[in-house]
């Protein structure tokens, strides 16, 4: 998934989860880089341990730091900057979103992901299945184009305004 901080002059770094590996129940493998202006500044490695009911955090699996139980935080002070925290998506006043951008309207589980990448597709098809409400919703194209990303999977379980696929105009 794909993390925004966004500081308050518009400038952002970009934190992508590049992959996941689940070694057993009790131990999670993750990949992750960090990007500003297009350019990867930070590759690393991350390792997180369920002990008893409290989870754990290492980056050479010889060290381990309890993590505290907290909500997800919206900003986050570094230094001198207050970035704010956008998981999975890019506010459109932010971002410069349009319709080739399908977000979350409200909360709800992906079902079924119809499109795939490189797929060329047309205005009003369904590209999407997204229960919410404990109804299924479509998902459609807002313009002719090609699945440019998927960010979700099936199964997924999203909060609103999540990006959940981009469609590039043809």
């Amino acid at each position: 998934m794909r993390t925004y901080l966004i500081d308050d002059e518009g400038k952002e770094i970009i934190v992508d989860l590049t992959r996941s590996k689940v070694h057993d129940y009790n131990l999670v493998e993750f990949d992750y880089q960090t990007l500003e202006d297009n350019k990867q500044t930070n590759k690393e490695t991350m390792w997180v341990k369920k002990v008893s009911g409290q989870y754990f955090v290492s980056n050479d699996q010889k060290n381990w730091a309890k993590i505290p139980r907290q909500d997800l935080p919206s900003r986050m002070i570094n230094v001198n900057t207050t970035y704010s925290i956008f998981r999975g998506f890019k506010p459109s006043g932010l971002a410069g979103a349009d319709e080739g951008e399908l977000l979350t309207k409200m909360p709800g589980k992906i079902v079924k992901i119809i499109a795939e990448v490189g797929q060329e597709v047309k205005k009003g098809e369904t590209l999407i299945i997204l229960e919410a409400m404990k109804m299924e919703n479509e998902i459609k194209s807002g313009l002719d184009g090609v699945v440019k990303a998927i960010h979700v999977s099936e199964g997924d379980a999203l909060e609103q305004n999540v990006l959940m696929m981009e469609v590039e105009a043809k």
